[in-house]
């Protein structure tokens, strides 16, 4: 395997003369070909600058090896392109110090690392001179080029494409162990050239034949610059290339549907000695390098917009839409867990193409994505969203999304909520992207759990306000109405049999608002644990809503209710609980309809979900008290001023007990011309904790629950 490899002792052993240096020419490895054929040791190279162990001869005044040698090596540190030199006369010490004439064809190139830097440079150097001498003795330099030229073009060529073709093979053994991929082009822009690392990230075969030209094998790519502007096809790097203009650290993103876009640093360098390569290209990819920035500058930026005393529900609209726009997802959603209702509720959605996708915004534990990753309580990811069947769960058309990472929102063994990241691409999971987001996720459970420690406490403070304003009138009211009769009972024999059954009747009538208020506070501590006990049975909800609306007539005689229900509603439910909370919308209802108006009730469901609603037209709710018209305890600022009776408990156990049927209560927004309760249940379904959409059905035909 690759991993076993000793890359050293391979370079060593290859059968030709290879040298490697540092940026600043000092010799770090050499191949044995090179030392038999220099007649110098590895001790007398290694550590040493290249032009301190092989100096011009200083006796020839006319040498020129260090400086043409070197300007190639300068050449190719600054642009990071092949240098192939002409056949270069360069003397060369003996043992005895005596310089003797030899004649060296170069190749000079650069070795980048992982971020597309310059790490290394390699030299490789064939002893030519009996060639030489065969065709010219020993010349000078300038003689020799002054020769070739004229007399030897076509076989030097010959000669030099055979070595070339020799070179190819070491220089291929040494290219396919890079990172960085390594592309030559011909005048056409076609291929001809390619190592390892560029085969696999330009998903070309092994092995490689000349490819089509790139304009064509790439037509579904968008390339654009480091800001995101798109380049144009005489501004790619091959096109500037073959213009003859070198390319130097220059970034590209290449994305084509429905893959995940990709960073590349570009070096490249024209070749103009005529031969079949017209264009060197250096690519590194950087994507993961730029990710990696951009997922701790997200982090951070997080951070800090959750430090800020702004209201939670803005933040956190704020803090998904910058997730999704900076980390370059489609679509981002952020869920709370309701602990009431034991369910998903999504927060905060935000869509980068503006169109917001069809989802449901309620799940429950183990439905969906959100509600795997709420289950197993770990990031999740999932790599194609159509083909996954908790993905299914909550839609069949998923497109143009293709994948999505999950990551739940821990504090101690509870889950606070879930993030949720999709992608239009096939994302491949990473432990780099799963590790920052979840760091992401840790500050967004750090800040709900404050701004809830706040909630809380302010919470508190109310209730305890609340519930010692309770005691004191709802409580106290009865118990003295029964102590008072009571003494009187006791006290006063001369009572008659009338005026004592007057009293009991009283004494009795405040014994059972008492019972029933003190169910309410029980029920009150069963929200808080998340359960309520049901006794579901198949039931119909148009009969207890029809039932209900009697008993409200009978009560009232004054009031005017209007009931429209089709004749047969049948749910899975339970009828006492639920006609509890029928009436607590019908008594809320009539205390504020005004005078001869009418309070309307409307029953009906389909395949999916059946629907109750109760409308009247009073007072709306102020916006400002509209959010917490739900809330433990709550009362609105008119019952308070109008002094009407009330604990503020009846509308939080009537969506608690929706909740725990696997429904929702919802109540409509301040600005409506009318108040609407509206009651939404599984049609059909059981009575606990079921998916809100049935599995594989499309959201275009599906009726979804809504929520608030």
């Amino acid at each position: 395997m690759d991993a076993e490899l000793d890359y050293r002792r391979l370079f060593e052993c290859a059968p030709v003369a290879l040298l490697a240096m540092a940026p600043d020419l000092t010799i770090v490895a050499v191949s044995d070909y090179y030392l038999t054929t220099t007649g110098v040791s590895r001790e007398m190279l290694l550590g040493r600058k290249l032009f301190d162990v092989f100096p011009d001869d200083p006796t020839d005044p006319d040498a020129s090896g260090v400086d043409n040698v070197g300007g190639s090596l300068r050449r190719v540190r600054e642009q990071l392109a092949i240098e192939v030199m002409p056949i270069q006369k360069y003397a060369v010490a003996g043992h005895d110090d005596e310089f003797t004439n030899r004649y060296w064809a170069v190749i000079n190139a650069p070795v980048l690392g992982i971020d597309g830097d310059l790490t290394l440079l390699m030299q490789r150097a064939d002893d030519v001179t009996e060639y030489v001498r065969a065709k010219l003795g020993d010349v000078s330099q300038q003689d020799l080029a002054d020769a070739l030229r004229p007399t030897f073009q076509a076989e030097s060529g010959v000669f030099t494409r055979q070595r070339l073709q020799e070179q190819n093979q070491t220089l291929m053994a040494v290219l396919n162990s890079l990172d960085t991929a390594v592309v030559g082009c011909d005048r056409e822009g076609r291929a001809v050239l390619t190592n390892r690392s560029a085969r696999e990230l330009f998903a070309l075969p092994d092995h490689t034949e000349p490819v089509d030209h790139w304009a064509r094998r790439y037509s579904g790519f968008v390339f654009s610059d480091a800001v995101g502007n798109v380049l144009a096809h005489d501004d790619l790097p091959t096109q500037m290339l073959l213009r003859g203009e070198p390319v130097h650290n220059m970034l590209i993103v290449a994305k084509a549907d429905g893959v995940t876009a990709r960073t590349l640093r570009i070096h490249g360098e024209p070749v103009t000695d005529g031969g079949q390569l017209a264009a060197v290209i250096a690519v590194h990819e950087i994507t993961r390098a730029k990710r990696a920035e951009k997922l701790k500058e997200c982090e951070r930026l997080i951070a800090h917009l959750l430090s800020k005393p702004e209201p939670p529900d803005h933040l956190l609209k704020q803090a998904v839409e910058h997730i999704g726009d900076m980390l370059g997802w489609t679509v981002t959603e952020f869920w709370t867990v309701d602990a009431v209702g034991e369910v998903l509720r999504r927060k905060a959605l935000w869509s980068g193409t503006g169109d917001n996708q069809d989802l449901p915004d309620r799940l429950h534990k183990g439905i969906g994505i959100p509600g795997k990753a709420w289950a197993v309580t770990d990031p999740i990811w999932t790599t194609n969203l159509a083909a996954d069947p908790a993905a299914l769960q909550q839609t069949a058309q998923w497109l143009p999304l293709r994948s999505a990472l999950a990551v739940p929102l821990p504090s101690g063994n509870i889950v606070l909520g879930v993030l949720v990241c999709y992608s239009d691409n096939f994302e491949t999971p990473d432990d780099m992207r799963t590790a920052v987001m979840t760091g992401i996720a840790a500050h967004l459970g750090e800040f709900l759990e404050r701004r809830r420690a706040e909630q809380y406490a302010a919470e508190l403070e109310a209730t305890r306000d609340e519930y010692i304003a309770l005691v004191g009138h709802e409580l106290r009211t009865p118990l003295t109405a029964i102590q008072a009769y009571t003494d009187m009972m006791r006290t006063d024999p001369g009572l008659s049999a009338e005026e004592r059954g007057q009293m009991l009747d009283v004494m009795h009538r405040r014994a059972t608002d008492l019972h029933t208020l003190i169910a309410k506070l029980l029920d009150v501590a069963g929200t808080r644990s998340g359960h309520i006990a049901l006794q579901p049975r198949r039931m119909d909800l148009a009969e207890i809503a029809r039932e209900a609306a009697d008993n409200a007539r009978a009560g009232n005689p004054a009031a005017n209710v209007d009931l429209t229900a089709l004749p047969l509603v049948p749910i899975d439910g339970d009828p006492e609980r639920l006609r509890e909370v029928i009436d607590e919308l019908l008594r809320n209802a009539l205390t504020w309809a005004p005078p001869d108006s009418t309070v309307g009730i409307v029953v009906h469901a389909d395949e999916d979900t059946a629907v109750l609603s109760v409308t009247n037209t009073g007072a709306r709710i102020p916006a400002d008290e509209h959010v917490r018209i739900f809330d433990l305890f709550y009362r609105t600022g008119d019952s308070l001023h109008h002094g009407l009776p009330g604990t503020g408990l009846g509308l939080t156990l009537a969506r608690a007990i929706i909740e725990q049927h696997g429904g929702n209560l919802t109540v409509s927004e301040p600005d409506e011309a009318a108040t609407t309760f509206t009651i939404y249940l599984p049609a059909g379904s059981g009575t606990t904790h079921h998916p809100a959409h049935t599995p594989g059905e499309s959201l275009s035909s599906q009726k979804a629950v809504p929520l608030t």
